[in-house]
């Protein structure tokens, strides 16, 4: 999945705050949307995205079922917020999730905002590393050895050994407390 530009028409936004642009991001299915708002500074995120939020919540309708669901605020300015400001607005839950991207010195172009918005979201700079055999894993460790093979049940029998091992557990570890490996 990524997130694309999307035609849409703002003008219910932008007729009520005046400074701030505004572009929608979806997946192809519409399974989540993000609306990303370019402020001048940080004191227009701050006068500016409660508004937003209650304009957004009343007037901007995502298509599909549960698109209602992923509706995703990015609120960008060159500036930096206040820690606490920025708290304030992430945490709150109302009409979409917020996302702030600030600090970024100059306000990103659409392409730019494109590759943000995916990684902000989708985690797209993610990277899976290729896991090599490493045959230190296959040590048996002391510890291994005692917790090996005990039951998972609930069963008399069963409890009765995690018992035991809980106690063997003890035993390795005030024997071997203060030791160095």
């Amino acid at each position: 999945m990524k997130l694309l530009s999307r035609e849409h028409d703002f003008n219910f936004l932008t007729s009520e705050v005046d400074g701030v642009r505004f572009e929608l991001f979806a997946s192809s299915q519409s399974f989540l949307t993000c609306i990303v708002c370019w402020f001048e500074s940080s004191t227009d995120v701050m006068m500016n995205w409660q508004a937003i939020q209650s304009i957004v919540s009343v007037r901007f309708k995502p298509e599909g079922g549960h698109s209602k669901w992923n509706v995703y605020l990015i609120l960008m300015c060159p500036d930096s917020l206040e820690i606490r400001d920025k708290y304030v607005i992430q945490n709150d839950r109302y009409a979409a999730r917020k996302i702030i991207l600030d600090g970024l010195g100059e306000l990103p172009d659409s392409p730019d905002v494109e590759k943000l918005v995916n990684v902000a979201l989708l985690g797209t700079d993610l990277e899976l590393a290729p896991v090599s055999y490493n045959s230190k894993d296959d040590l048996e460790t002391p510890i291994a050895a005692i917790v090996k093979g005990v039951p998972s049940g609930s069963s008399v029998g069963a409890k009765e050994a995690r018992s035991e091992m809980i106690n063997k557990l003890i035993e390795f570890l005030s024997e071997n407390e203060n030791k160095k490996s």
